[in-house]
């Protein structure tokens, strides 16, 4: 019985033991955490953020556009046909292919300099090319076989501007490309500086 005790008490005394041990070890490493940050950077690689803000908004003007994202889709466009003192006298369908990239013009990225990192200012991402294609003959549903080069050409452009729609209004759409935007910048700056910089991104307005 009493050797249940002394184990007891061995044990319990352990924890408290570790529990001060631990709770002291975090209170030094606050207190001296400024000082160990300092003693480390002597002996990291030094980087001017300055100069390297320099070269990377060279760089980005040169590059122009980064496309982060690119989205593809297909699908079935119609319209109606229509004739002259009858009005709408059928409807016309056709396979279509959409394509649209997003991402930033570079030159509104924003590069501000500190002592220990540089802080990326990126706008929201935007439409910068999208195209739509016929895939396969135009079918109508009526005894008008085709539809006219202008009225076919209408019914494109009203299926572009839905399909173009559909992701610039999607919020999910927009942070994705957004968040492919900061990826592909991050690499983009280790590939033309040499260096793992850090890099703080913030969104446009914040």
């Amino acid at each position: 019985m009493k050797e249940k005790k002394r184990r007891r008490g061995s044990r319990l005394l352990r924890r408290i033991v570790l529990i001060f041990t631990l709770a002291a070890a975090i209170i030094l490493a606050d207190v001296f955490s400024p000082y160990i940050k300092k003693w480390v950077s002597v002996f990291l690689p030094h980087i001017n953020y300055e100069t390297a803000a320099v070269q990377l908004t060279h760089e980005m003007e040169k590059a122009g556009e980064l496309i982060a994202v690119r989205h593809t889709d297909t699908g079935i466009m119609s319209g109606d046909l229509k004739a002259l003192f009858l009005g709408t006298v059928g409807n016309v369908t056709a396979p279509y292919l959409y394509e649209i990239g997003l991402g930033i013009k570079l030159a509104d990225v924003k590069l501000t300099p500190g002592e220990n990192e540089l802080k990326v200012t990126v706008p929201a991402a935007q439409m910068l090319y999208d195209s739509i294609q016929a895939t396969g003959e135009p079918e109508s549903r009526d005894f008008w076989r085709l539809t006219g080069e202008q009225q076919y050409q209408k019914m494109q452009d009203a299926q572009q501007e839905a399909c173009r729609n559909k992701y610039l209004s999607d919020p999910a759409a927009m942070q994705q490309a957004w968040e492919a935007v900061c990826e592909q910048l991050e690499t983009l700056f280790r590939q033309w500086t040499g260096k793992n910089l850090q890099l703080r991104f913030l969104r446009e307005g914040e």
